[in-house]
């Protein structure tokens, strides 16, 4: 049996809210708890808000947090005159800044979120304090397994938005997990509540089209000319068992970016963030808190264990 019920327990202890905000015509929902210095939680491509919530207490001791539902995700609208590129969604996460009143942020992405926020560090370095890319995406293409991951993930996409079935949906989130049988019978509700919202499907769809169609995706690779342009001090969160991009990648192709550090997380796959909470808050917490690394060399490489 995979577990269940486990949002409520884990965020016992964090005063926290949902709230919602009028982003240029765009009902947007964000989670949101403490108080301090705010930080921009972005999940990834299908996902939602819920993405967080083993984080949100550890990072809410200090710090505002916002886990926001992006441009046609969770329960923030999905507008049908939208293409879903990451230029419109990275828009949207803008618009949000400036209509809850954020001059500037930490940002940690996951996935898709770890594009957004590494375009956000790109193309508006003003709104961006420091910068967490969990498993990111966004890198080039580098043949090998990927193609098949990238085959098995759209095969999995395709048949939870069509069918929303228990099966179906539960299929889809396990391809996030190092042990599929951890993923939570909640967050198969929560999809599957999610996928019957007005437009929801159709938003999906469209983005996931844009994000690995080749042509357009070339728009948004995180190529080194591009990366070297980040001017915020950066950690790369990496996992074992991540799909699509190994940890020797995700070494290379964001070791352009000038300040950055590495730490992978062992006994995970897309969503260390969830399956490995107190390592991936202790080393997420201590980075933005400014505490020294295991090494000295900026671009130092930590693992766990």
């Amino acid at each position: 049996m995979a577990p269940s019920d486990t949002i409520w327990v884990d965020l016992l202890g964090t005063a926290f809210e949902q709230r919602f905000y009028d982003v240029g015509g765009v009902r947007t929902r964000s989670i949101e708890a403490g108080e301090g210095a705010p930080i921009v939680f972005l999940h990834g491509g299908g996902g939602h808000a819920e993405t967080w919530v083993r984080n949100l207490g550890a990072h809410s001791r200090d710090r505002r947090c916002y886990a926001i539902d992006m441009l046609g995700h969770g329960y923030t609208d999905a507008p049908e005159t939208s293409d879903y590129t990451t230029a419109e969604v990275l828009d949207h996460v803008v618009r949000f800044l400036d209509v809850a009143g954020i001059d500037k942020a930490d940002f940690c992405g996951e996935s898709f979120g770890g594009r957004v926020s590494a375009w956000m560090a790109i193309k508006h370095p003003d709104r961006v304090n420091k910068l967490v890319l969990n498993t990111s995406g966004g890198l080039p293409a580098t043949g090998g397994r990927q193609a098949e991951d990238v085959g098995d993930l759209l095969a999995r996409t395709t048949a939870s938005l069509r069918h929303t079935t228990d099966e179906a949906v539960r299929s889809r989130i396990a391809w996030l997990f190092a042990d599929p049988a951890q993923v939570p019978e909640e967050f198969v509700r929560i999809r599957q509540a999610i996928y019957a919202r007005p437009g929801i499907k159709k938003s999906l769809t469209k983005l996931f089209e844009k994000i690995f169609d080749p042509e357009d995706a070339r728009n948004y690779w995180l190529t080194p000319e591009r990366l070297n342009r980040v001017q915020a001090q950066t950690l790369v969160i990496w996992s074992d068992r991540n799909p699509i991009h190994s940890w020797e990648d995700a070494r290379a192709g964001f070791s352009h970016i000038p300040d950055v550090r590495f730490h992978l997380i062992k006994e995970a796959a897309h969503w260390p963030q969830f399956e490995q909470p107190e390592e991936y808050n202790r080393v997420q917490v201590g980075f933005l808190r400014g505490e020294p690394a295991q090494s000295a060399q900026p671009a130092a490489v930590t693992s766990a264990g």
